[in-house]
């Protein structure tokens, strides 16, 4: 849109330089539908929408828990349960742990080297497990991620996996009433 635009009026008004300035604003204006939509889409991964389960909210709750206790990430990383109340059905976790990966730099002689870089992450997790009429349970998750670098996305691999597996494990959960 930039180059169009700047082509455009540079050639309509023969100075080449005249396109800059509307070049650039009707770029910006056209990549804010873009950076919305990408917006949108973080914050439905951060706050999903509430999902409800045919599961007594006590074995949810219980369920949950057992989730937050077992799974372990790159260097044995796990989940702290700060809070796990049971009159609320409202938990609080917390994780943090090293990121490493491998990045490539040149030095001024122009040979390439590796350096391994390690980056702290750091994510929370709200989870509300409330009881419903039907006897079904809802269950709420807020994750709020820190991240060190400039890859803001670097927890939604944890996010969408323990997602997955709090659904999986509740969505085949036999309610015996």
């Amino acid at each position: 849109m930039f180059l169009l635009t700047g082509a455009l009026i540079g050639e309509a008004s023969h100075d080449a330089s005249a396109g800059i300035v509307p070049g650039l604003v009707l770029g910006i204006l056209a990549a804010i539908p873009i950076f919305k939509s990408a917006c949108e889409e973080r914050s439905k991964c951060l706050h999903p929408a509430p999902r409800e389960y045919n599961v007594p909210a006590k074995i949810a709750f219980a369920k949950i828990r057992d989730i937050l206790a077992e799974i372990s990430y790159n260097y044995g990383d796990k989940w702290h349960v700060v809070t796990a109340d049971t009159q609320t059905g409202r938990i609080t976790a917390n994780l943090r742990f090293i990121d490493e990966f491998t990045r490539l730099e040149g030095d001024a002689r122009g040979q390439i080297h590796t350096r391994k870089e390690r980056l702290q992450r750091f994510l929370s997790v709200e989870i509300q497990v409330q009881p419903t009429e039907r006897g079904t349970t809802l269950i709420q998750m807020d994750f709020s991620p820190t991240v060190e670098g400039v890859n803001y996305a670097a927890c939604d691999s944890i996010i969408s996996s323990l997602s997955a597996r709090i659904e999986a494990a509740l969505q085949y959960t036999v309610a015996i009433r």
